[in-house]
């Protein structure tokens, strides 16, 4: 989902609680504070050594060791948020939006926004994590040229079996032997 299309959601959506799905059934705690917003610019060269480049808007969800049981963010506080932001330097409207979560059972994630379920008084942002992938086998358009990508199969290589003693030479240099 593109920045523009959340940001639209709060929007039109003003007050209705925002909740973060981040498995099936496990919810950030209603009390979140929405923390950063960072505009992120990858410059990366994959494993066929082709250049890619990109950016992602990625907002950083945090709960606080101590549980605020008056505090809560609606679509409007979000919007809010997003505003405060965009006056210090622009959000990149047409980049994915990603939410950067973690908490004490499930590890620190970038989770892009697989669906936003409107429950009449409630938006539920279901979040899933990303899969990794070879960029090399995905660019490849025939079975041949996925074979050829360099995470393809590795051929068989010549074991070479390296022992202690074939390390050890005559020459070698004792400790206090005063050689070195």
């Amino acid at each position: 989902m593109k920045t523009k299309e959340f940001t639209q959601i709060l929007q039109e959506n003003p007050e209705k609680a925002l909740f973060f799905e981040y498995q099936s059934g496990q919810y950030v705690r209603t009390d979140y504070h929405i923390t950063e917003i960072k505009n992120v610019n990858f410059d990366t060269v994959d494993c066929g050594g082709i250049r890619n480049e990109w950016s992602e808007v990625h907002v950083q969800l945090w709960e606080n060791e101590i549980p605020e049981p008056d505090h809560s963010v609606d679509s409007g506080k979000a919007m809010k948020i997003f505003d405060v932001v965009n006056k210090v330097r622009e959000i990149y409207p047409d980049a994915e939006i990603k939410f950067e979560y973690g908490n004490s059972v499930f590890p620190t994630a970038v989770l892009p926004v697989h669906n936003i379920k409107d429950s009449g008084n409630a938006l539920i942002v279901q979040l899933t994590p990303d899969q990794t992938t070879c960029k090399a086998k995905d660019r490849a358009t025939t079975p041949e040229e996925k074979a050829a990508a360099c995470c393809g199969p590795v051929s068989e290589k010549p074991k070479i079996r390296v022992s202690l003693a074939s390390l050890q030479t005559a020459n070698s240099c004792e400790p206090g032997s005063g050689c070195c």
